[in-house]
């Protein structure tokens, strides 16, 4: 791992006296290195701040043409309203109402308890400052989320500037931006995930840990994060000369380690017994699965057949067909993980695919665009070349109006 000192931004970072500027300023865009220098700081941080805000800007104006382009008769004031469909209701129910305390037939045979409460308390909580409707609070607290998510990516591309234009336009204006600029938990997971993924990176293993707590209370398979930690503390652990068989014993040296450990899915277990206690089922938004036609079962066979869904008539992949090139394409981006030795990101993708790919492949368009360890490799291999790279950001801009038209219109491939 390169150390601080060892790094050229850095030594034009002594302004920033807190930890963890610090570590961000390790991976400040600079020069290539035959230049022998690094960009001044003010650049660095210009490049890396003003690049996402120019796409969020951008993605609001390419959401809006295509509101109007799909409502023209609707008020200028509807605009956030109108972006809010499909899981985004249940979103709004909850940040408004907090959760039922029996099921609600007129939506489903079912309550709310499926959607985990982080980013709709949050939401509720600007609600409570802010004069806005929910929707525009929502819209204003997940455009801020999204920014902040493009930023953090930054040290994970490892000063790969193309890699990170595709990534801020991909989650500010590309064709899957509504869901991180709307009332979906696409932000808050991509922005945690991004979190934890460079504290690691730092060995900050309690801060992973209090971040994985927040991920692990924003989706249920943010729990499975705390397995990403524990092989990041064992590659460290082997780093340094250690054996695998001693690595238990050398944990239980390291409290902070072990403190880090325990907390990572505590916003999972403090969700179930909020639910113990209001409903007497702390696994009821696992069980309330069975209200939208969700079995478990076996992935591969759920793989197999969205794919084996072919079109009644058309060249264009079906709804099912598109969810399950959604999921091979994660399973591939994990693959290159792997290869490229992110084994603590691979690990986390891996069980972020295989675990909803056991109830089916509903949604997995969405998940994919949410899993920031596998857009963020796609992003990387897209940024290879310079034509690759302005035709993928061509296709994301364009994109950009075409997914949220989709979205107004009730693309079922979007859900």
């Amino acid at each position: 791992m390169t150390r601080l000192a060892d790094c050229p931004a850095a030594r034009h970072a002594g302004a920033f006296a807190n930890p963890f500027f610090r570590r961000f300023a390790v991976a400040l865009p600079t020069e290539p290195l035959v230049h022998d220098r690094p960009v001044a700081a003010p650049a660095a941080w210009a490049f890396v701040l003003l690049v996402p805000l120019v796409f969020l800007v951008v993605g609001l104006a390419l959401r809006f043409l295509a509101f109007r382009a799909a409502m023209p008769d609707a008020p200028v004031a509807d605009f956030a309203e109108a972006l809010c469909r499909w899981d985004c209701g249940w979103y709004v129910r909850i940040a408004e109402e907090g959760y039922d305390p029996f099921p609600v037939p007129d939506r489903v045979p079912a309550g709310n308890w499926a959607f985990f409460p982080l980013y709709p308390g949050l939401v509720g909580l600007a609600r409570l400052v802010l004069p806005f409707p929910t929707m525009v609070t929502a819209t204003l607290v997940s455009l801020i989320g999204a920014y902040a998510a493009a930023v953090a990516a930054w040290p994970l591309l490892e000063g790969n500037r193309r890699a990170f234009i595709l990534y801020a336009a991909f989650i500010l204006a590309g064709p899957f931006s509504v869901y991180f600029t709307t009332f979906m938990t696409e932000t808050m997971f991509t922005l945690l995930t991004i979190g934890v993924f460079l504290a690691l990176r730092q060995s900050s293993y309690l801060l992973a840990g209090a971040l994985a707590a927040l991920l692990s209370a924003t989706r249920i398979v943010g729990v499975f994060i705390v397995f990403a930690i524990v092989l990041a503390m064992l590659i460290e652990h082997r780093r340094h000369g250690g054996r695998i068989i001693d690595f238990v014993p050398e944990l239980l040296k390291h409290p902070l380690w072990l403190l880090a450990i325990v907390i990572s899915p505590l916003g999972a277990f403090a969700y179930i017994a909020f639910l113990d206690w209001l409903l007497g089922d702390g696994l009821a938004f696992q069980h309330v699965q069975r209200a939208w036609g969700r079995v478990v079962g076996n992935p591969a066979f759920y793989l197999a057949r969205s794919l084996m869904s072919f079109p009644e008539s058309g060249f264009l992949p079906s709804v099912p067909q598109q969810q399950g090139l959604a999921a091979v394409f994660g399973l591939a981006m994990t693959g290159v993980l792997a290869w490229k030795r992110r084994l603590p990101e691979a690990l986390f993708s891996a069980f972020c695919i295989v675990i909803p790919l056991c109830a089916g492949t509903i949604s997995f368009v969405r998940f994919m665009a949410g899993l920031a360890p596998v857009c963020l490799m796609a992003m990387a291999l897209l940024s290879g070349r310079s034509w690759l790279f302005a035709a993928t950001l061509l296709v994301l801009l364009v994109g950009g109006y075409f997914g949220t038209l989709g979205w107004l219109t009730g693309y079922l491939s979007l859900v």
